[in-house]
């Protein structure tokens, strides 16, 4: 006996906003021939009497109707013999009459009336019925379930594949074969028995049902027919999931988890400084060593990435249209915001007197996008509050403020600089003025979880400006768990690199760089958060080309951003996003970390490795595949070849190969399915030394 089973009830909304199907044809399948589909499994032990379906009564509709009850369908009342190809797909019922459900005889409640001919003592036992229906995607559809009321018993087929039967016997089923049990009481004929269908029955674009109803006796009373097919749907692929390997949930879908991930924003460095043509701007003169009368001939150029090149903007709102693109650019990844560095009072840098600019671009692109505000703060030991107080409630109302229970967050960089007691200053002069703060710092890094015990009473959360090695990810689960404990929230940093070309007195911060191991930093920081359970996600930084950033460049084109994207995915889900689409990218650098350089040109000192962590000189390809497949990097004559046995995320590393320019493949059954050259020749040796991870590869999308 089949037990049926009750089915979950809609999945979020969210999910299920874009269309999948066309409305219900009138009529049946087209008269051309389509696959039929016949020799897929039928779907579970059948019953053969009316009782043993009672206890599928209960199990209610799925959350999108495919077939609705009163749909129009066609029908055959002749009581003819049809065989077993009626149906197929390709079947013709052109000529067949058609009404709407429940269709039937002798019932009070019917939409359409059908023959059981001209003996009422020997009425035709089978009647058949025929219903087509179009589904945009069927990929789509996770769960179908069929609910169907038969007077008195019937077998459903979708596209020629039996998929349910209630109240026959097992077999073979002719145009004369009785319903086992006759189903009498008015309660039992309008019962909605269910039964779940093996969703690859389900094809995209035209499918038929069509089911034959069977009387208990020739001489039977009344007969009823009416059917409801439903389907759960899984996310609907968003315009921007064209970019990624897999589907992006709707910005709506992502916004709704508790948890949140921000980019940090250093304004020092946004898309322009200058509103020029970029062969000419002011980022060209940065990063050519001639330029600047030589400014920065020593190191080579200040830094060796820009963010994308835009031609000028002809109106004077150039600064706020650069922030919108900064804005969309972030949403299409899956952030839910900046955190905005800025300074307690009026810079001599109009770079820095932004903040009112980046929360007009927020709300112009995205009332919801939100600005954490990262003020900076006097750290002369008389510097008072004054200026920060000014600050923050110049911009208390503006709605783009992110807040936590109606309290302005305060997201300040290593503001153990001032005391706890200085901070708690603030927060009470603020409230004076009925604006209510809460802190969520960014503290130096420690991998000692018993630190920073004096800040417990003054936060909601505890974060840290992190390392930039795959190898203190851990350290950030760690103080995530230590975080919870003391019943904060914490805020994990997630960095792809660090590295400094610039020259300044401090030899512990500039001339220097972390390995960073390809994407493992990147990755192994995005998992020990989702692995600890954080609450939000920094990303330090997007912008300062000086030493951390993640955003769109010329160097790497969109690469991060997209990882930014599937981590954040997995992130806010709990799930780590399915691969729809094969997309490869690479990253490595120009040249070995200790390839020759001309040290008549570069005469700044040598870059210093620091975090403890050997140099490391590979080619990545980082793999994104939704089937099994072997990758291949090339350089010169030197071939690698990785066997994947799954589809997910791999990353395949070689040893880097000076001289070559990298060539990556994937290749299925011998045929090569993608190929990408790298943008960036490796070079035997360097003028002037270039650390940083260049990237590209990814899919050919229209992207903001």
């Amino acid at each position: 006996m089949r037990i049926p089973m009750d089915f979950p009830r809609a999945r979020l909304a969210a999910f299920l906003l874009a269309p999948l199907l066309s409305m219900s044809c009138a009529g049946g399948a087209p008269d051309e021939s389509l696959p039929s589909g016949d020799g897929a499994p039928e779907v579970g032990a059948l019953p053969t009497t009316p009782d043993a379906d009672l206890a599928a009564a209960a199990a209610p509709s799925l959350a999108t109707v495919l077939v609705a009850t009163g749909a129009s369908w066609r029908y055959l009342d002749t009581g003819v013999d049809l065989g077993t190809t009626w149906s197929a797909t390709g079947f013709s019922d052109a000529a067949w009459p058609a009404g709407a459900s429940p269709l039937g005889y002798a019932e009070t409640d019917l939409s359409t009336a059908v023959s059981y001919g001209s003996n009422a003592t020997n009425k035709h036992i089978t009647t058949y019925f025929r219903h087509a229906f179009t589904v945009a995607d069927a990929a789509r559809v996770s769960e179908l379930l069929v609910r169907l009321q038969r007077d008195d018993g019937a077998i459903v087929y979708l596209n020629g594949t039996e998929v349910f039967r209630s109240n026959l016997p097992a077999g073979t089923v002719g145009y004369r074969t009785l319903a086992p049990a006759t189903v009498s009481l008015p309660a039992e004929e309008q019962t909605w028995m269910s039964q779940a269908i093996d969703v690859a029955a389900l094809r995209t674009g035209t499918n038929v049902l069509a089911v034959e109803l069977h009387q208990s006796a020739a001489n039977t009373s009344d007969a009823r027919f009416n059917l409801e097919l439903s389907a759960t749907l899984t996310t609907a692929p968003t315009p921007i999931s064209a970019c990624y390997p897999f589907d992006m949930p709707t910005t709506a879908a992502l916004r709704a988890a508790p948890k949140k991930v921000f980019g940090f924003y250093y304004p020092i460095f946004p898309i322009s400084i200058d509103n020029a043509q970029p062969a000419s701007d002011y980022w060209t003169g940065w990063m050519t060593p001639e330029s600047r009368n030589g400014e920065y001939a020593n190191i080579g150029g200040l830094m060796r990435d820009r963010p994308l090149p835009r031609a000028p903007w002809a109106d004077s709102a150039w600064r706020q249209r650069d922030f919108e693109t900064e804005v969309r650019r972030a949403i299409a990844s899956g952030m839910d915001g900046f955190l905005y560095e800025h300074p307690y009072r009026v810079s001599s840098d109009t770079r820095n007197n932004q903040l009112t600019v980046m929360l007009a671009a927020a709300a112009a692109v995205d009332p919801e996008f939100r600005i954490v505000l990262s003020p900076d703060f006097p750290t002369e030991a008389a510097g008072t509050t004054d200026g920060l107080v000014s600050m923050i409630a110049s911009v208390a109302n503006h709605p783009s403020v992110h807040k936590l229970d109606g309290a302005i967050v305060l997201a300040t960089f290593n503001p153990e600089r001032k005391s706890v007691a200085w901070w708690t200053e603030l927060k009470t002069r603020l409230a004076a003025q009925n604006i209510q703060v809460t802190f969520w710092p960014l503290l130096s890094y420690t991998g000692d979880v018993t630190k920073y015990a004096e800040w417990n009473p003054l936060v909601t959360g505890f974060s840290t400006w992190g390392e930039r090695t795959a190898q203190s990810a851990e350290n950030m689960r760690r103080w995530s768990v230590e975080s919870h404990r003391r019943g904060k929230k914490w805020m994990s940093p997630v960095a792809f690199e660090d590295v400094r070309h610039k020259l300044t007195d401090s030899e512990n911060s500039s001339r220097v760089y972390w390995e960073a191991q390809n994407s493992l930093a990147f990755r192994s920081q995005f998992e020990k958060a989702i692995e600890g359970d954080a609450d939000w996600v920094t990303l330090l930084t997007l912008t300062d080309y000086g030493e951390s950033w993640m955003t769109a460049s010329q160097e790497r084109g969109y690469v991060v951003m997209d990882w930014i994207a599937y981590y954040t995915t997995w992130f806010k889900t709990g799930q780590r996003p399915t691969i729809v689409r094969d997309t490869l990218y690479y990253t490595h650098r120009r040249h070995r970390t200790d390839a020759p350089f001309n040290a008549a040109k570069q005469t700044a000192r040598v870059m210093k490795l620091r975090g403890g962590v050997a140099a490391s000189n590979q080619v990545e390809l980082l793999a994104f595949l939704k089937e099994p497949g072997r990758l291949v990097i090339t350089q010169g004559t030197d071939v690698r070849t990785l066997d994947v046995t799954s589809a997910g995320v791999t990353a395949f590393q070689a040893a880097l190969v000076p001289g070559t320019t990298p060539v990556f493949e994937l290749q299925r059954n011998g045929v090569t399915v993608q190929r990408l050259e790298s943008k960036t020749p490796i070079l035997a040796q360097t003028v002037y030394q270039d650390l940083m991870y260049h990237a590209g590869g990814g899919r050919s999308c229209t992207r903001p």
